[in-house]
């Protein structure tokens, strides 16, 4: 009678453990193996507006902000999203290049109470800078800004070329081209292809983010460099003419495409280059004015992304749009 009981206890206890193991196989699964890399284009276009922002948070690593959208899209859009996802800090904000559209929300920011560590961004040209001032570029406003930051204790670097950064978990960033407009491989260029051109890579997942480059630089790095290729691309220029030519898509030869536009200017005449070229090659395209913020995770060995992906029928309903 007494070894049955012991038997029946040992049983008990061995389901027991059985069942505590997987428990605690089911938390880590859920709890201990969230992504690594999770990207968001926060989705600064619901107004109308065109804007970039684009937050990385690496588990256990770096929070970087790639640009920040206009001001009132950055109050109403973004910095709720950064405090929903309980972000006090970002370690390292990236101006891409010196229109309001990208640098603007970063005041937005300091105002809301969150901290950021240090913040590159490049001041232009003044002449190149100052011919845009009607649509996005004041070297005044530019400078104003630099000041501001640094009487907020924030350095201010210049970005260049070449420049690394290791954002923790296997996660890295690189800055790979930097131009400032004026002494340029195709010579003076407009402010848009001063544009950070900068690659996240994790395992074998890369991210290309080209800002707003143009035809000159897009044309350029199609022709003459061999280190663009990446399978998630942020689409320049909000995939508007002049955007860079079809030859630098190609060069990229992206499986994703991600596109921070309201859905009437992607469904316009000045986008219908690029939406027709992506159409072709059925590379799905996701894009804010649609699917709202598009969370991006990336894991050891795949992709998943929050969000659906754009339906050219849509566009229908915008046919007139010039």
């Amino acid at each position: 009678m007494q070894n049955r009981a012991i038997k029946i206890a040992t049983k008990l206890v061995l389901v027991a453990l059985t069942i505590m193991l997987l428990v605690v196989g089911v938390y880590e699964l859920y709890v201990f193996r969230k992504p690594v890399v999770t990207w968001t284009m926060v989705n600064v276009n619901n107004t109308g507006l065109q804007g970039d922002a684009h937050l990385i948070q690496v588990k256990g690593g770096k929070t970087i902000l790639i640009d920040a959208g206009y001001r009132g899209p950055a109050r109403d859009q973004l910095i709720p999203y950064l405090l929903g996802k309980k972000i006090k800090l970002i370690d390292v904000v990236f101006i891409t290049h010196p229109h309001r559209d990208h640098y603007e929300g970063v005041s937005e920011i300091i105002k809301s109470g969150i901290k950021i560590g240090e913040i590159y961004f490049n001041i232009p040209d003044k002449k190149l800078c100052d011919k845009e001032i009607p649509w996005g570029c004041s070297y005044k406003e530019v400078a104003s800004y630099h000041d501001t930051f640094r009487q907020q204790g924030i350095p201010v670097h210049r970005g260049m070329q070449g420049q690394k950064f290791d954002l923790g978990g296997g996660a890295k960033l690189s800055l790979l081209y930097a131009f400032d407009g004026v002494t340029t491989p195709v010579g003076a260029t407009d402010v848009n292809d001063l544009s950070f051109v900068i690659l996240l890579k994790y395992q074998n997942h890369k991210v290309l983010f080209t800002g707003d480059i143009n035809k000159a630089i897009g044309g350029y790095l199609a022709d003459k460099v061999d280190n663009i290729s990446a399978g998630l691309l942020k689409v320049p220029h909000h995939g508007t003419e002049s955007v860079a030519p079809n030859r630098f898509f190609e060069r990229v030869n992206p499986q994703y495409a991600f596109i921070p536009a309201p859905t009437r200017l992607w469904c316009s005449k000045r986008s219908k280059r690029i939406r027709n070229w992506f159409s072709r090659n059925a590379i799905p395209v996701y894009v804010n004015g649609y699917s709202g913020h598009v969370e991006v995770e990336l894991n050891d060995n795949s992709i998943r992304i929050d969000a659906e992906p754009f339906l050219d029928s849509y566009c229908d309903k915008y046919a007139s749009v010039q």
